[in-house]
């Protein structure tokens, strides 16, 4: 029997529900029929006759594809032959222990637990992968059973390869374990990632079983040394266990007190401080006292004092959520501190009655510090305080006034959104005499707007040779859904992937139409990032972009990897038969040769890119419409590489039954080797007939 028909009878007798066909097809002589047979007949249901037969083949092969399937069908009396494969597999190399543990894990039970337990014993000396697999299988059984014997372990398995058993104590998040994860956590060691797996197990652990029975020193003294660890993740788990107990808790605002009094404490760095005031900020409920007088203090002294910008903005948080009102004067009085200014005044915002008379009083107030006013005027757009907008106008419009404070204004206009603003802003975004950042501002606040009468202004700074304001100015081109704005966005793209000696014709104006002493070329490093901040325009542009993303996919090679899946996704946005027509013919480009490559433009080297055809391919699978059905057939040729092969069969399942099933199957018969993904497909048809394997 020819190979080809072989693979078709299997799919005939899979329609049939044929479960003795399959069992004889496991001993054929064709690797392939052999594979496929077995894979199918993971399928079955109540079928002895499969059961015994998957059995033999976990004996004498294909031994892969009969765990998978015996794993599928949750068979108990495979446990057995699947250990002895997994214990097998710890000195060979035949690679035998993923498929043995995803089925014993899929199968669970006690007798799953005791034959895994019984590996602990051989974890150190065996191979490293065969070892992962069987704590990630414990891991995910959760067995407590397995806490004792891999405490045991874990001594053997120190410093070096510790953490992936500290990983697996913690998923099983049996107390018993906590001692041992207690003392690495509290004892430094060459590897930091030792005592950060260490903690992450212990955080693992559930609240009720905390805290923990451990006799003296207490889990809160075990735990002071890894809350102030150098690693940022250690001393963030750490200060969350700290916290669920009182003492725990003390001992966090102690270590903001000490900061205050000794800033150069070693109990209490930086990073431990920033830690203590960002978990107040997440969790102020469970720091609430009856007078918390004391504590609130704490948090404003850190907020006025502390050297370090990061603990200045981590206490602004901190005594926003646990102060809230009683917060606003201090966080008023630090938003002249210009390294956090910014980040108090989205607090500030944030609050639940955010304190805009005096927000406005600080904006008008000339005596106030740039950086005051700039964080109140931030403030008061991010709380969409509309009333205000006439001041802004004023300031805005006043050349007087200091440039930070005129494009915090611009910002804050472009968040509050008033139609009066677009004149002013437009105006500005204009005036080459203004200092470009402020222009890049004035127009970001005008995409943001989104007024059809400013398109104009925000095309021209699009060619600004001001490399701030061209870029905001191509990302405010999103804001405008017509075909203009996209056909422009489409020619900087392609002027920005391809040669640099012309500038894009985003306007009426002549590619060469600039002031003298300018440069209308893009810089070539700046180039890539203009194009990706183009194609995400595009995409917001929304339907009148799609003329312009398919002209873009005829000369998809020349983008690069990154731009490539961008682009696709870009027309993956798009729901209709012509951007479906575009990812079909994307899909379907050939492979390149072995070893080719080409001078990606603007890097001055050789270099092999990964076609888009995998992305449009992966975006296919969502297109599962009726519409699609001819363009995803067209991917089932011979001439199709099978990653688009398998796209097309899935999103052609999602279409549903009749013509669709009849178009993949067709395909699997005509197949020459069977992946999963062709069972899948032939076992999906099966079910929505109706076809079982089983009696």
């Amino acid at each position: 029997m020819e190979q080809e028909s072989s693979l078709a009878d299997l799919v005939r007798m899979r329609l049939a529900g044929d479960v003795a066909g399959l069992c004889r097809a496991t001993r054929s002589e064709v690797l392939d029929v052999r594979l496929g047979a077995t894979t199918f007949l993971g399928g079955s249901t109540d079928s002895p006759e499969a059961v015994e037969t998957l059995l033999a083949c976990l004996r004498r092969g294909p031994r892969w594809q009969a765990a998978e399937a015996l794993g599928r069908l949750r068979e108990h009396r495979a446990v057995p032959g699947l250990l002895r494969m997994l214990a097998a597999s710890r000195a060979t190399h035949e690679q035998l222990e993923k498929p043995a543990v995803d089925a014993l894990v899929a199968i669970g039970g006690p007798q799953v637990v005791r034959g895994l337990v019984e590996l602990c014993g051989q974890l150190a000396t065996g191979r490293g992968y065969w070892t992962v697999r069987v704590l990630d299988a414990l891991a995910a059984l959760r067995a407590p059973e397995a806490v004792t014997p891999l405490l045991a372990a874990l001594w053997a398995y120190l410093p070096g390869r510790a953490e992936r058993v500290l990983r697996t104590l913690g998923a099983i998040g049996d107390p018993r374990a906590t001692s041992a994860l207690l003392v690495l956590a509290h004892t430094p060691a060459p590897d930091s990632h030792v005592r950060r797996a260490a903690v992450t197990a212990l955080h693992a652990l559930p609240d009720i079983d905390w805290p923990t029975a451990h006799p003296w020193p207490s889990a809160e003294t075990l735990l002071h040394a890894p809350q102030r660890d150098p690693d940022p993740e250690t001393a963030r788990l750490a200060t969350a266990l700290l916290s669920r107990t009182e003492d725990g808790r003390a001992h966090l605002w102690e270590v903001l007190r000490t900061a205050w009094h000794s800033p150069d404490h070693p109990d209490a760095p930086p990073h431990a401080v920033a830690a203590v005031c960002t978990h107040v900020a997440e969790r102020p409920g469970l720091f609430a006292v009856p007078d918390p007088g004391e504590h609130h203090a704490l948090l404003r002294h850190h907020l006025r004092a502390s050297p370090v910008p990061t603990v200045r903005r981590a206490a602004a948080r901190a005594l926003a959520a646990y102060a809230r009102v009683e917060a606003s004067e201090a966080l008023l009085e630090a938003l002249s501190d210009a390294h956090i200014s910014d980040a108090v005044a989205d607090v500030i915002a944030r609050l639940p009655k955010p304190p805009l008379r005096e927000l406005q009083e600080l904006l008008t107030d000339t005596h106030r510090t740039v950086a005051q006013r700039r964080g109140a005027t931030r403030a008061l757009g991010a709380a969409g305080h509309t009333a205000v907008a006439p001041v802004l106008l004023t300031l805005l419009t006043d050349d007087a006034a200091p440039t930070a404070l005129r494009t915090a204004v611009a910002d804050a206009l472009g968040a509050l959104r008033p139609p009066e603003a677009t004149t002013p802003l437009a105006a500005l975004a204009e005036d080459e005499e203004e200092p470009g950042t402020l222009r890049a501002h004035a127009v970001r606040a005008l995409g943001l707007i989104g007024a059809p009468h400013t398109l104009p202004v925000v095309l021209a700074c699009a060619r600004s040779p001001h490399e701030a304001v061209r870029a905001r100015a191509v990302a405010a081109l999103g804001a405008f859904p017509v075909a203009e704005a996209a056909r422009a966005l489409g020619e900087i793209v392609t002027y920005s992937t391809g040669p640099h000696d012309t500038a894009p014709s985003s306007t009426p104006a002549e590619p060469h139409d600039t002031a003298p002493g300018t440069t209308p070329a893009e810089p070539h490093d700046a180039a890539p990032e203009l194009a990706r901040t183009a194609l995400h325009a595009l995409r917001r542009v929304g339907a009148p972009a799609l003329p312009v993303l398919i002209a873009l996919a005829d000369g998809v090679d020349d983008l690069g990897e990154d731009l490539a899946d961008r682009l696709v996704a870009a027309l993956a946005a798009h729901p209709g038969a012509e951007a479906t027509a575009v990812l079909v013919r994307l899909a379907a480009a050939p492979e390149p040769p072995w070893g080719a490559g080409r001078v990606e433009p603007g890097a001055g080297r050789l270099s092999t890119l990964r076609p888009a055809r995998e992305a449009a391919s992966l975006a296919l699978t969502e297109r599962g419409t009726p519409d699609c059905l001819t363009p995803l057939t067209s991917l089932l040729g011979p001439d199709s590489w099978f990653g688009a092969q398998e796209a097309a069969v899935r999103a052609l399942l999602e279409i549903g039954a009749g013509e669709a099933h009849e178009h993949v199957l067709a395909y699997c018969r005509r197949a020459t080797h069977f992946y999963g993904w062709h069972v899948e497909a032939v076992n999906a048809i099966a079910e929505a007939r109706g076809v079982g394997l089983g009696p």
